[in-house]
């Protein structure tokens, strides 16, 4: 079976392939961005829940808060370029350092409690 792609299926809008490298750019920017705030998304898919590197993340923090328009890639300019609404991010990247500050303390308060065969024994849990 042959099948036929007709050239608007794959080149297009004129200009449109110029302006992806800088938006896929200015995506990667925001995924630094984010993972600074929250910790990466490996880290959390490997369940390492530990602390978030403190330095990125305020620098990340003040890099979402900041109402710069002079640099190119600043929050507001990459937000715009990309056609997301700056609020919206910033309201969710803030929810989602909130969720990361909560996994560090479970994570720590989990490490904290003493795991023994007598703790996890049937007997312990029928005695409570």
């Amino acid at each position: 079976m042959l099948h036929v792609l007709l050239p608007d299926q794959y080149l297009g809008e004129a200009g449109e392939r110029i302006a992806e490298p800088q938006k896929r750019l200015m995506l990667a920017v925001l995924q630094t961005v984010v993972d600074d705030c929250t910790g990466s998304a490996y880290r959390r898919s490997t369940g390492q829940l530990g602390p978030v590197d403190s330095k990125a993340q305020v620098e990340a923090s003040e890099y979402v808060a900041s109402e710069d328009r002079s640099w190119p890639f600043s929050f507001r300019n990459v937000c715009d370029a990309l056609g997301l609404d700056v609020a919206y991010l910033r309201r969710g990247i803030s929810k989602a350092m909130e969720r990361a500050r909560f996994d560090q303390i479970a994570a720590k308060s989990l490490a904290e409690v003493p795991l023994s065969a007598e703790t996890l024994s049937p007997a312990a849990f029928s005695a409570a």
